[in-house]
């Protein structure tokens, strides 16, 4: 009997997905892009018809999901599919790294609905511990401006044979799809931070500002601001550690919180959170992340202050976009800075959060230092991100922008803009430059020197049309606030509201699909379909195959778990050895072929702050409420010092006190620099003397790991400041003299 094959995976949600081709024997089929409802129309009709339908769609509930339909597969028949499609790719630790991502499993994902675990895009396919199908990988990199490649998921191996390619693959055979593929592409120090490529009909700038430019372009008013830590607790979380990694995160930020930030955090309530902390743990059933967040959107932070949110989960989710179009509503007094942990989560949710409130994403890979990204995550917490940025394109011809409002920017972020050009005989010439500046100044300008050979392949196209698509889809719908203020006229306003929001859907939807068509770019409400024409062919008796998906190797909890669309393979326990061994590219095009033969509420939220404010406050939460465990002094005399630079950092971080200064013996101390503390002349006390040397040391020689002591040394600062009565003269005089001392 013929079979109809289903199929669900991943791809980054920013991917602009340009070709799906079916191959059956010696015939290609090349699907066409079409409005989703017609082109799924077509497949039935033509499955009904006795022909063979090939359908690519993507999930509208969670943008990250795809679904492949393949109808009628003969007996004993072999399809071979192939998608393209060109994305974007991440920066990562400060601008260092590009992070190539290819997800390749759906999470099981909880859906809050049912109160259990549900099949992803609306198929009805089942999760299982292991799966009869495996994974080839095969990667090329341009060598310009690579120091280093490495995979902290999978053992890889690179031929280094070619001039100007690296060739990556697999170490090993028979990989499983049971956790994302990372390849990290180190850049060599001394790239350029504004990069501009163009083809026939389109332009790109990359821009990467520096911190200097963040200071020049930012307002230098300061906000108050306050800190709430969202953490998932789910069962999930306990798998590979994500918890523990939760923890170590939301420590470091605890420990780096300035004093006066609010008039609350004080030294008991910082040792009690550090309690609640350490008492975390993954045992709270299924992922409800709404319900936090609605809590957070109905109670706003106070007058004149800021909300930071540090929201910590592996993802996984079944109503993504339930939850970022709640966070829109917060974006005018908060930013989420949102991690996601684990081998497999839900990179369209930890994105989304950032995105929907300017804040910013990252991944913590398992087996990672997590204080490195900590690290970078706070430091861009107590900054302010570039905003009102605005692009201009200096071509003597018409264009249209992408995006068209400029998203926010912090320091060694990359920004890329981009530019369709309308006239398709348009040529650069030496005027053509482009421009990025904010309203108080210029942030960067990129000259057009020479005239490049323009390529032809259509990637910056399909990026730019990409943008356009994204930036619709996250669109906040506008909100009509006219009217009667009347209670007795609110059903008529009501009801005008809900009309206009239908409206408005309606036609954010046909624009989408209208850029979308038109481009062949695959978004929500497209979709690809090929038809197969067969003479006299017969579906009768057709058979639905829905593909088993493997469940992450950081699932690990579901083995046990009594959830019914979960398979009955075991899942063998496996560890992969990290490969450290060494594309990039401000993009990457990517071809991938396939072969086609009653859970509880589980967020904890933690704010920093006195527990009488958080009870008259927030009277529903209670936060913070486990007896502090007072810590003892120790003798530091025969304590055990790191040796490694990395470790040091960690000492360091571990061994300042609350007020920003440092808790060190004097012993300890000319350890680190080798000389007694009698040879530094200062009018300061020894724990002044030995903080303000503690800065010096970290800023000269443990420059490498800023990212982890930045904000330590920034309260550290801060410290000696207020017992310098804010004399910042007499603090750059201590500091200055300590340095001419090393």
């Amino acid at each position: 009997k013929p079979i109809e094959a289903v199929y669900c995976f991943p791809i980054e949600e920013q991917a602009a997905i340009y070709s799906f081709i079916a191959r059956i024997d010696d015939r290609e089929i090349v699907a066409q892009l079409k409005e989703k409802k017609k082109a799924q129309q077509e497949y039935t009709d033509a499955l009904r018809q006795g022909h063979g339908a090939y359908l690519l769609e993507q999930d509208e509930k969670s943008q990250d999901n795809f679904i492949i339909n393949i109808g009628a597969l003969s007996s004993g028949k072999e399809c071979h599919i192939s998608i393209s499609y060109v994305s974007e790719l991440d920066l990562v630790q400060n601008g260092s790294k590009i992070r190539f991502v290819v997800p390749t499993t759906i999470a099981p994902r909880y859906n809050r609905n049912i109160g259990g675990i549900s099949s992803p895009a609306g198929t009805t396919s089942k999760y299982v511990q292991t799966a009869l199908y495996t994974i080839e990988f095969h990667c090329q990199v341009e060598k310009v401006n690579v120091s280093h490649i490495s995979s902290s998921s999978h053992p890889i191996q690179i031929d280094v044979s070619q001039e100007n390619l690296y060739i990556i693959e697999f170490a090993q055979s028979n990989t499983h799809l049971d956790r994302d593929i990372l390849i990290d592409i180190e850049l060599i120090d001394n790239h350029s931070n504004t990069i501009v490529a163009i083809e026939q009909g389109a332009v790109m700038v990359s821009f990467t500002p520096t911190k200097q430019d963040c200071q020049r372009a930012m307002n230098k008013t300061e906000t108050k601001n306050e800190f709430i830590f969202v953490v998932d607790c789910s069962g999930s979380m306990g798998d590979e550690n994500k918890i523990g990694l939760a923890r170590k995160a939301i420590l470091l930020f605890l420990k780096t919180l300035f004093t006066e930030i609010t008039s609350i955090y004080n030294e008991e309530n910082a040792q009690k959170a550090e309690q609640l902390i350490n008492n975390l743990q993954a045992n709270l059933g299924g992922t409800e992340l709404l319900y936090p967040l609605q809590w957070l959107e109905q109670h706003s932070p106070e007058q004149g202050r800021a909300r930071q949110i540090f929201l910590l989960t592996d993802g996984e989710i079944s109503n993504v976009n339930e939850v970022i179009d709640l966070c829109r509503l917060m974006v005018r007094h908060t930013r989420i800075f949102s991690f996601g942990l684990g081998y497999s989560p839900s990179r369209s949710l930890v994105k989304g959060l950032a995105r929907a409130t300017n804040g910013h994403f990252v991944f913590i890979p398992p087996k990672s230092s997590v204080d490195v990204y900590v690290g970078e995550q706070l430091q861009k917490a107590l900054q302010s991100s570039i905003t009102d940025i605005h692009v201009k394109w200096n071509f003597d011809t018409t264009i249209m922008s992408a995006p068209t409002k400029m998203p926010p920017v912090y320091a060694n972020d990359r920004l890329i803009a981009y530019a369709l050009v309308k006239d398709p005989k348009f040529v650069l010439n030496h005027n053509s430059n482009v421009e990025l500046y904010t309203d108080q100044c210029q942030l960067g300008k990129a000259n057009i020197d020479s005239i490049p050979k323009m390529a032809n392949d259509g990637t910056i196209a399909r990026l730019a049309v990409k943008a356009l698509i994204l930036e619709l889809q996250h669109s906040k719908l506008k909100q009509n606030d006219t009217g009667s203020l009347q209670s007795r006229f609110k059903q008529f306003l009501s009801s005008l509201t809900s009309k206009t929001l239908t409206d408005e859907t309606e036609m954010k939807k046909k624009r989408i699909i209208d850029l979308s068509v038109k481009y062949k770019i695959l978004s929500p409400h497209t979709a690809f379909i090929g038809v197969e024409k067969r003479i006299n062919g017969s579906n009768v008796g057709m058979v639905l195959r829905e593909i088993p998906i493997e469940i992450s190797i950081d699932d690990q909890h579901l083995q046990t778990s009594a959830f019914g669309n979960f398979g009955n393979n075991a899942m063998p326990t496996a560890s992969t050895p990290r490969c450290k061994t060494s594309i990039p590219i401000q993009m990457a095009t990517v071809n991938d072929s396939f072969q086609i033969c009653n859970r509880d509420e589980c967020i904890t939220l933690i704010c920093a702050s006195e527990v009488p404010f958080a009870r008259n406050r927030y009277p529903s939460m209670d936060l913070l409420n486990i007896s502090p465990k007072m810590n003892t002094s120790t003798n530091e005399k025969d304590e055990e010092l790191p040796k490694d630079d990395e470790n040091i950092v960690r000492y360091l971080i571990k061994k300042q006190k609350f007020n920003g200064l440092w808790d060190l013996t004097t012993d300890n101390v000319e350890k680190f620099i080798g000389k007694s503390l009698l040879n530094f002349s200062s009018n300061v006390n020894e724990e002044m003397l030995i903080t303000a040397i503690i800065i010096v040391i970290l800023e000269t020689r443990y420059i490498t790991f800023s990212t982890m002591w930045y904000g330590l040394v920034e309260k550290a600062r801060k410290g000696l400041l207020d017992l310098l009565d804010n004399d910042t003269k007499q603090l750059e005089s201590l500091l200055e003299n300590i340095r001419q001392q090393f």
